[in-house]
């Protein structure tokens, strides 16, 4: 009998220990960040010292890229892996991400995701702030595109983004501005009313009965004003804060949410730590998309504006997480992974950072300033104190290199784009483990680059370069870059840099100048093709249908009014700005 007891006794402790000895996880993902604007990426007049910490205590990854110049694609490739483009989350034009809340496109839940994962091995998953993968399929509340359905336990955040539409005191918000260039420009109004007047005439010259003319005439106004009071009403309908499933906000108080998820991280670290559960956590910030509203403690503190302000508190909060990692000895068992979802926004001005060195920045896939993202990694059992790692590496190699991690396999049904990158991280490799890395603004294949397996150049040739305003590297004119069409160029033969040696592609390779060129573009285009062959025919979540928001599929709290708003105690955080 005795020995049972201390056999049962002893089985408790090694589940116990092997708890413990499971990493956790944190990713803290920003919004439009610039390379730019940290300062272990070479800015020295914006604080960030506790992004500068991680940096210094584990690894720089100085060439990590993002598998799309915008939001939602990237967000997406970053939780599955693979190219948005083969789930249908690539856009053949604009809108390249979402921007209304009631629409029924999504991240495909075919998909597997980072939380699923971590979830199948017993971990306790959180995201903290941006989702902006969708919500809803036939009605308001299915929530088939809900974080809860993709991994998540817990949900605290914003479904959809912050955007312009969610500043009270903006002139103009993003949806105003997409009205009046559908509006006016395709004159909908006048079409409208013109089809409205071929109704009636129908009726008088009795071709058609009082009902049709009812049921024509309510479909088609519908159908015009829709849209119109969706997008001219932004900031009621889609500037929506949910904890879990419930609506908590509505529109919500931008200014509060990174210090709320700041306490719902040092909340979730807590009670983690209590049960002795391994964690998966993404804290995922408005910042700094615009618009920029930082908490009040942070304004003016900056020496560049509300945009500086925005990056100063997301390093506060980020601040606050790492220091309690570390009261709940918690830190050297933690892979912590701090990145961007694309690059800074420059079409903004002041509001946009900066990409520093690169060209282009947000919407722009084939452009550097739009997808080398500044990333940091630090796991102290695994990863040395300054680190820094050039070699090309994406964020969708954070998938498999969790999975390598959780000695995991990886799904065997569909192709994975990313590669495990804890060997390089580690020091036991020099050399990137891709060979070929493409480069989508869209739908659409802008770029490639190619790390032969032999030498240390890494080529990238351009078939598609941006039409930017004249003196920049932006589409200013247009607020921001767009894909294909009259307002991009066609490169035949490719564009060739070595970014390597010449990372803000300034020496353009030629056909006459170097007698590599014919070889490399030659096996970049066979590259290409046997990417294409892998591609499938889905679904795409781009569609225009897709973008017409339905009525049935908006959330709303507080019936009729969707106007509710959430009571939280914030004086447990220490906020010095």
């Amino acid at each position: 009998m005795a020995r049972l007891v201390l056999f049962a006794f002893l089985t408790v402790v090694l589940t116990l220990s092997r708890g413990d000895d499971r990493p956790n996880f944190v990713f803290f993902v920003a919004d439009d960040l610039g390379i730019g604007d940290v300062g272990c990426f070479g800015n020295d007049t914006i604080r960030t010292p506790n992004i500068d910490s991680i940096a210094a205590k584990g690894a720089k990854l100085t060439q990590h890229l993002a598998a799309a110049p915008v939001c939602t694609p990237s967000r997406a490739a970053f939780l599955t892996g693979r190219y948005p483009i083969r789930y249908g989350m690539a856009g053949r034009d604009l809108p390249m991400a979402f921007v209304q809340l009631a629409i029924p496109s999504g991240l495909p839940r075919s998909e597997v995701t980072l939380p699923q994962l971590a979830k199948d091995h017993g971990y306790q998953t959180a995201l903290l702030g941006k989702w902006h993968l969708g919500l809803n399929c036939a009605w308001a509340g299915d929530h088939c595109h809900h974080p809860s359905d993709f991994g998540f336990d817990y949900f605290y955040g914003l479904p959809l983004s912050n955007g312009l539409d969610c500043d009270p005191e903006a002139k103009q918000t993003i949806g105003q501005y997409i009205a009046r260039l559908l509006y006016r420009h395709l004159r909908l109004w006048e079409i409208s009313t013109s089809i409205f007047v071929v109704i009636l005439a129908l009726k008088y010259f009795k071709y058609i009965q009082w009902k049709t003319l009812f049921l024509l005439s309510t479909f088609g106004w519908s159908l015009v004003a829709c849209p119109y009071v969706a997008l001219t009403n932004g900031r009621r309908l889609n500037c929506v804060m949910m904890r879990d499933d419930d609506i908590i906000e509505m529109p919500f108080n931008i200014s509060t949410i990174t210090p709320r998820m700041t306490l719902e991280a040092v909340r979730f670290l807590q009670e983690s730590k209590t049960k002795n559960e391994p964690f998966l956590l993404e804290v995922s910030y408005w910042n700094v998309h615009t618009a920029l509203v930082p908490y009040k403690e942070f304004r003016g503190k900056s020496r560049h504006g509300l945009y500086g302000d925005s990056v100063e508190e997301m390093d506060w909060s980020i601040g606050v997480v790492m220091a309690t990692l570390e009261r709940l000895g918690l830190t050297d068992n933690t892979f912590v992974y701090f990145t961007s979802d694309n690059g800074g926004h420059i079409e903004t001005g002041e509001e946009g950072g900066s990409n520093g060195i690169y060209k282009g920045g947000k919407g722009q896939g084939g452009s550097e300033g739009g997808i080398r993202m500044p990333t940091v990694v630090q796991w102290p059992r695994k990863i040395k104190p300054g680190t820094v790692v050039t070699e090309a590496t994406s964020q969708m190699d954070i998938f498999p290199t969790v999975a390598d991690i959780l000695k995991a396999p990886l799904p065997q049904d569909r192709v994975m784009d990313g590669r495990n990158i804890l060997p390089l991280l580690g020091g036991a490799l020099v050399t990137s483990p891709h060979e070929f890395l493409f480069h989508y603004c869209g739908g659409h294949l802008h770029a490639v680059r190619y790390m032969p397996r032999e030498g240390n150049v890494t080529w990238k040739a351009h078939f598609v370069s941006y039409n930017w305003d004249p003196g920049t590297t932006g589409c200013f004119s247009l607020r921001i870059c767009r894909c294909a069409g009259q307002e991009v160029t066609y490169n035949d033969p490719p564009l060739l840099y070595d970014v390597t040696s010449d990372p803000t592609e300034d020496r353009l390779i030629s056909v006459g100048s170097d007698p590599r060129y014919p070889i490399v573009i030659d096996v970049i285009k066979k590259a290409v093709e046997e990417h294409v062959d892998s591609l499938t025919e889905v679904e795409n979540q781009f569609g225009v249908s897709n973008f017409i928001p339905r009525p049935w599929l908006q959330e709303c709290c507080n019936f009729p009014f969707c106007d509710c708003q959430e009571n939280v105690n914030l004086s447990s955080l220490r906020i010095n700005g």
